[in-house]
């Protein structure tokens, strides 16, 4: 097989061995030295129920579980594909160690505001941390003649609109993937043809229906039809091999790409240094919390934490690659990307 394009998805995911950073101290959780957070309002870019507001009220019950917080109360704001929420964080109103204020969102927001126009998540919030992400699958139905990765490949490379690959909407990570995939095989990307479906039982439906040859998306949203053998899966967009799910890895298949579906966490734009700080200080907190480990393995949730300047850099490149992305799939029109040098810098 020959070598393909390098697509990396940069020091950020590498497995979730790598990937991990605790910060020293971070086992202190509610001991001494470790001061509390007073009330946190938690912005959720999400109806009731869905993805980040069910991560944003799990942040807000280990916060107050733990004693971080004296008080957490989750606020929706599912309007603009999340955009408004963005802009209700344009400053800080009160020192975060008595009143913060975060955001829960992630790779979606960051697609949703290039496409927009829209000033990049990294410029528009402050960005503290990564918390937990979803690794995508390549799956197609147990009778389609596709028996593997390459089969579907060669399938591209002989027409690249010829096989319909769905998942969920438009511009978003099943879409962008499907293009960075695309890339890394050398094709005229915008011939891909890729429909969106905003509910994932649709796309289903589609897919068994015969409307489409592929699903891009969660692997979890896979795991049932994987398991009952409806679903074969070609490959998994993981560093590693995932348990349960019989498939390579694109990098395995030559494919030089990792890519996960992350969600984080945001303060509000233009935090002086010490709010900044306990924000941080916080989300290392979090992450290292027993309660959040539980609830993220009973969840599903792959945990990638990042943060601090190390989430803040990773942003910026993540940013410029998914700005590559949507413009190869002619839904930007310049390739150049929104974010600038203040992507990477410390606020």
């Amino acid at each position: 097989m020959r070598r393909r394009t390098f697509l990396a998805l940069s020091a950020g995911i590498t497995g979730i061995a790598g990937i991990t950073a605790a910060a020293t101290g971070c086992a202190l959780i509610g001991g001494a030295g470790v001061p509390r957070a007073g009330r946190l309002s938690i912005v959720a870019p999400a109806a009731r129920g869905q993805r980040w507001d069910r991560t944003a009220r799990a942040v807000a019950e280990v916060v107050t579980g733990d004693g971080l917080a004296a008080a957490a109360q989750v606020g929706n704001r599912p309007q603009e594909a999340g955009l408004a929420a963005l802009h209700s964080l344009a400053a800080p109103r009160a020192p975060f160690a008595r009143e913060g204020r975060l955001l829960v969102a992630g790779a979606p927001l960051v697609a949703a505001a290039e496409m927009a126009g829209d000033a990049p998540v990294a410029e528009a919030v402050t960005p503290l941390a990564r918390l937990v992400g979803d690794w995508a699958a390549l799956v197609v139905p147990a009778g389609s003649p596709l028996r593997s990765f390459e089969d579907f490949a060669a399938a591209l490379r002989r027409d690249p609109s010829g096989p319909v690959a769905g998942g969920g909407t438009v511009g978003g990570c099943g879409h962008v993937l499907y293009g960075m995939i695309g890339k890394c095989l050398g094709l005229d990307v915008r011939l891909l043809n890729y429909a969106g479906y905003p509910e994932e039982a649709d796309a289903a439906e589609a897919l068994h229906g015969g409307r489409l040859a592929a699903l891009v998306g969660p692997v979890r949203s896979f795991a049932t039809g994987i398991a009952t053998g409806g679903l074969r899966p070609l490959a998994v967009s993981a560093a590693a091999r995932i348990d349960g799910i019989d498939a390579p890895t694109l990098m395995e298949l030559g494919i030089r790409l990792e890519y996960s579906d992350w969600c984080g966490v945001f303060g509000p734009r233009g935090m002086g240094a010490e709010d900044y700080d306990a924000a941080v200080a916080l989300c290392d907190r979090l992450d290292a919390s027993p309660r959040w480990r539980a609830l993220c393995a009973r969840e599903g949730w792959d945990r990638v934490y990042l943060s601090g300047n190390d989430f803040r850099r990773w942003l910026g490149t993540e940013t410029r690659r998914t700005r590559e992305a949507l413009y190869e799939l002619g839904l930007l029109r310049a390739a150049d990307t929104n974010c600038g040098v203040g992507c990477a810098a410390r606020p």
